[in-house]
């Protein structure tokens, strides 16, 4: 073949005319031809008509003619055993070495748009065809190269790069499954005996030493909560009782002294057992005054401070000795007194000052304490022997001994009944 009888179209087949379908068979699906490539919806476009029979062919897809004149027979169409290539592949190459390229031809007037197509009926898309399985890409699996060098991850980090959510429940968390419904009881759950051995499971037995341990315990328990209101009775219920009936003498003794009486004891008449007659000042050890009573009788020494029958009164020669219960309100704070503690006695004329000497703790038997001389019985008071003794019982919670306090006579003022009380008996400084 020569250059001249060379044309890119002439492998393809001439057009021919389209032939119905025969009969009793289905319209079957135009087949592409080699080199064209298929509308992009079977739908929408359909194969253009040939030229009728009798026409002559285009010049662009002219026959070549052969050696003898005739025209040369087209190539056969593709085999149909062949497999059809993909949507939008080239057309194959003919078979040899690559034509050398010829004169290209006359393209021809411009497109004519084409006809417009009567739109098919309304359908429901069609669904996409997909390519055949055998020209699915797959990449091959990539070889490991065993020379390169991997880094390790901590395996903390990577739990907990993947930690989920919620957490899950490791052994040590593993919760009872609890039934829906209610269980029944089982079998015998219901009878006493089997109650009365839960309960004695329990409570465990009553004899042997536990029994004894448990009965010893609760005995001190209930022994100590006695103890606790008895002390909190001693502190607070007796010390109010005992103030309160302060205040009543103190009104009694200032109703004495008013009544204008002048026989007795500095200037006041004789008291009888259980009267007042004086009040003490000790500023060291409590801030009020107390209301001195005569005799040392139980009833008589029951809310304030007593004086011992046989001793002097208030400034006289000899010893004022008096006795009082070891309570808060009363004579139980006298341990808190030390030598030069200033202790102030009132009467209806005179206050009488005593300066604490000493201290010390007898037998509840030993009652020299109470001499004209302390300590000393049977023997005549002196020119300084003028001296106020204080005694309670001792130790703190029992009275089988006596705290005894002993104090002297260091000053003597007159007392004005509109007047201030003297500094000793306000000031625990002087």
């Amino acid at each position: 073949m020569s250059d001249q009888d060379w044309s890119p179209f002439a492998n393809e087949p001439p057009s021919r005319p389209p032939q119905g379908p025969a009969a009793g068979e289905p319209p079957s699906r135009p087949q592409p031809t080699a080199g064209s490539q298929p509308p992009a919806n079977p739908l929408a476009a359909e194969p253009p008509p040939g030229p009728p029979p009798g026409a002559a062919p285009s010049p662009g897809r002219a026959s070549v003619p052969g050696p003898s004149g005739q025209a040369k027979v087209p190539p056969p169409g593709p085999d149909p055993r062949a497999v059809p290539s993909p949507p939008g592949s080239l057309p194959p190459r003919p078979n040899g070495s690559r034509p050398a390229p010829g004169p290209r031809p006359d393209p021809g007037p411009a497109f004519a748009p084409p006809p417009q197509a009567t739109p098919p009926p309304q359908t429901s898309p069609p669904k996409p065809v997909s390519p055949p399985a055998s020209f699915a890409a797959t990449p091959p699996p990539a070889a490991p190269d065993f020379d390169t060098t991997t880094a390790l991850r901590p395996p903390g980090l990577a739990k907990a790069a993947t930690a989920p959510l919620v957490p899950e429940p490791d052994g040590t968390a593993i919760l009872p499954v609890i039934p829906a419904d209610d269980m029944p009881a089982p079998p015998g759950a219901d009878s006493a005996v089997r109650k009365k051995r839960s309960v004695k499971r329990h409570r465990g037995d009553a004899g042997g030493l536990r029994g004894t341990v448990r009965g010893l315990g609760e005995a001190l328990i209930t022994l100590g909560a006695v103890v606790l209101l008895y002390a909190g009775y001693e502190v607070f219920g007796v010390s109010g009782e005992i103030n309160n009936e302060q205040e009543t003498l103190s009104t009694d003794l200032d109703t004495i002294w008013d009544s204008g009486e002048e026989e007795g004891v500095d200037g006041a008449p004789v008291p009888e057992l259980g009267d007042a007659f004086a009040r003490m000042w000790a500023p060291d050890i409590r801030a009020e005054s107390w209301t001195l009573v005569e005799g040392t009788e139980p009833a008589d020494i029951e809310y304030a401070p007593g004086r011992y029958l046989d001793g002097a009164y208030p400034g006289e020669q000899g010893n004022f000795t008096l006795a009082g219960h070891n309570v808060p309100a009363i004579f139980q704070k006298i341990r808190d007194l030390e030598p030069g503690d200033k202790i102030v006695i009132e009467t209806k004329e005179n206050f009488y000052v005593y300066e604490v000497q000493e201290h010390e703790v007898v037998n509840e038997t030993q009652v020299d304490i109470t001499a004209p001389v302390p300590g000393e019985p049977g023997s005549e008071p002196g020119d300084e022997d003028y001296w106020l003794t204080l005694f309670t019982c001792h130790p703190l919670w029992d009275n089988y001994e006596r705290y005894v306090v002993y104090s002297q006579l260091v000053e003597t003022i007159e007392r004005d009944p509109e007047g201030d009380l003297p500094p000793a008996a306000i000031d625990p400084e002087v």
